[in-house]
């Protein structure tokens, strides 16, 4: 473990040690004074190779992307294509914060509930696999009726076998539509078919998320959409962007343009409102705080719905196992 966390630290520069970058790249300090201040016994070396390399003639938005972390690099590469250094770190850090709060939300609502679910069936699995057999072969010398467990245990079977199914059917979706391209077309179609729904606001509380972002570093609703466009790691953001951009050069205006059924619907009524109040970021915070509240009651009721599930699952297993225990203390007594 230690020689894993010695590799990791030479090789990257921590978040933490970016964001202080990013600050002291907003005064007079030079890069060379930052990193100096930087400098650590854990990134002394970095700072070294890249000094080295600065010293050689390369620039600095083509050597630090050796250095980032995974979760920061995908937005740094996109954002450097148009913008400063500086600005494309201050802007994906910010982007980054907002992906780990999402993360957070999204783990907090269901991975209780989810390996809950996966612990009682896979539990369920294994007692069918290596412990039913013996107990009904025990029963079956008392010839006892096993009729209806074993109808029981069929039935079990095939929801166990079912949910196996549907997560190697999930985990292939996944895989098939892990292409940014592939990602974007599955949001469309769903989009078309199932507008104003769960994905529509989500991903509309993170366009506007991260355009609020942009547009707070000084950059125009047109430039800060330009931004959006080239995120390469965020495709269905990327594709929002895309789609209000085209709008706007087509003569809409916002507002018209946010009525598109790739956006929430009341998306367009909180543009409308910010136009008439002359405060834009205020207005579009306050629908990026309606919409996560939106996102966390729907979590919520996924998260009660699949617990309730589980719950009902447990106890029809537990009833179940109680029953098929007990049996061969029944055939004893009858016998």
């Amino acid at each position: 473990m230690g020689s894993l966390r010695k590799i990791f630290t030479e090789k990257t520069l921590s978040i933490e040690d970016l964001s202080y970058l990013s600050k002291l790249l907003e005064t007079d300090l030079s890069l060379n004074e930052c990193f100096i201040l930087l400098k650590s016994s854990r990134n002394e070396k970095i700072f070294s190779e890249i000094r080295k390399k600065l010293d050689e003639g390369s620039l600095i938005e083509k050597v630090i992307q050796d250095y980032l972390p995974k979760q920061i690099r995908p937005y740094v590469v996109s954002l450097l294509n148009s913008l400063s250094f500086a600005s494309s770190l201050s802007i994906s850090l910010r982007f980054c914060r907002n992906n780990e709060e999402g993360k957070r939300r999204l783990m907090n609502s269901l991975a209780y509930p989810l390996i809950l679910l996966f612990i009682s069936i896979t539990s369920l699995y294994l007692f069918d696999l290596y412990g039913i057999d013996s107990i009904f072969a025990l029963i079956g010398t008392f010839h006892a009726d096993l009729g209806i467990y074993k109808d029981m245990r069929l039935l079990f079977r095939i929801f166990v076998k079912a949910f196996y199914y549907g997560v190697l059917i999930l985990f292939a979706m996944l895989v098939a539509f892990s292409r940014p391209g592939r990602i974007a077309f599955l949001y469309i179609f769903l989009s078309r078919h199932f507008p104003n729904s769960f994905l529509s606001i989500f991903y509309s509380e993170e366009f506007m998320s991260l355009l609020l972002i942009c547009m707070e570093h000084g950059y125009s609703t047109r430039e800060s959409l330009s931004i959006l466009k080239a995120m390469k790691s965020k495709p269905i953001v990327s594709l929002l962007a895309f789609r209000m951009d085209e709008s706007l050069m087509e003569g809409r205006t916002l507002k018209e343009a946010a009525t598109d059924r790739f956006y929430d619907s009341s998306l367009a009524r909180f543009i409308k409102i910010a136009n008439h109040t002359n405060d834009f970021s205020s207005v579009i915070e306050s629908y990026i705080f309606l919409a996560k509240e939106k996102i966390a009651v729907r979590m919520r009721a996924y998260s009660l719905t699949i617990q309730i599930l589980t719950y009902l699952f447990i106890g029809a297993v537990v009833i179940f196992i109680y029953q098929i225990l007990f049996m061969p203390m029944q055939a004893i007594s009858s016998f």
